[in-house]
């Protein structure tokens, strides 16, 4: 499922009980934990295509965190990664604690403000299904339109 490359990434990883949360704008869009992922350098060495099955695993954490049930490709997905990187911290946080719920669906709900604030005033957005539980977007602005008078609002 990974590469050999991505596969070496993820197996350097190491469980910190003390490692600290942070929020992901894009491609999460929620929060992980900073011992869970490559650094951003590390990262942007691997192809796209790569990167998009470690955020698929992430995807399905979150279903996981709301006890939603998985599609058997979704389990399948799920276990073969569990196989292949055992000790990812990934899998040392699959229930959330009371003190990480909060601040999740803080980060949730401010994401979802930003996104909103951004398309606001875009004249074309389109969402776009990337499979694997990803989605990509796209925002068109009309930069020379004339922006509404006063009157007009």
């Amino acid at each position: 499922m990974f590469s050999e490359r991505l596969l070496g990434l993820l197996k350097r990883l190491r469980f910190d009980p003390g490692a600290k949360s942070r929020v992901s704008l894009i491609p999460l869009g929620s929060i992980f934990w900073e011992d869970e992922m490559p650094s951003l350098k590390e990262l942007f060495a691997v192809p796209q295509d790569e990167q998009n099955a470690m955020w698929r695993i992430f995807a399905i954490r979150f279903k996981i965190w709301d006890s939603e049930a998985l599609s058997s490709e979704g389990q399948c997905v799920w276990e073969t990664a569990r196989e292949e990187v055992p000790n990812w911290p990934l899998f040392r946080r699959l229930v959330l604690s009371h003190d990480d719920q909060a601040p999740r669906e803080e980060a949730e709900k401010s994401v979802e403000k930003e996104f909103e604030d951004f398309f606001r005033d875009a004249d074309q957005v389109q969402v776009t299904d990337e499979g694997h539980g990803l989605q990509g977007f796209s925002a068109k602005f009309d930069l020379a339109k004339k922006p509404p008078t006063p009157t007009d609002t």
